[in-house]
């Protein structure tokens, strides 16, 4: 044990091919996650907060409304395919745990 109260951690080792294939695929996940969850929130802010206050307000035309449940059902495919994302970003975590098991430094 070390002087300062933490274990002493071995040295790494060269990655194989195969961990860094597992890298890839979380890197992949996380970063197809990130503008699909973004994507998301902007299209349930125009559909539920800049819609409805630009028409009652008369800047935009009462038939504006009618994108509202169009854009909120984009949203729900969005959300939907941001948890199979997360889900499969999560699984590949998994894999990336298996070369450094710590993860916070």
């Amino acid at each position: 044990m070390a002087t300062n109260g933490y274990p002493m951690l071995e040295d790494p080792n060269a990655l194989t091919s195969v961990e860094w294939n597992n890298i890839h695929n979380f890197l992949k996940w996380f970063w197809i996650y990130f503008p699909v969850v973004v994507t998301f929130g902007f299209t349930m802010l125009i559909a539920h907060a800049i819609i409805p206050s630009l028409v009652n307000t008369g800047q935009l035309p009462e038939s504006t409304q009618k994108l509202r449940p169009i854009l909120t059902g984009f949203a729900a495919i969005l959300s939907a395919a941001g948890v199979v994302v997360l889900v499969l970003g999560i699984n590949a975590q998994l894999d990336v745990k298996g070369i450094y098991d710590r993860l916070l430094i």
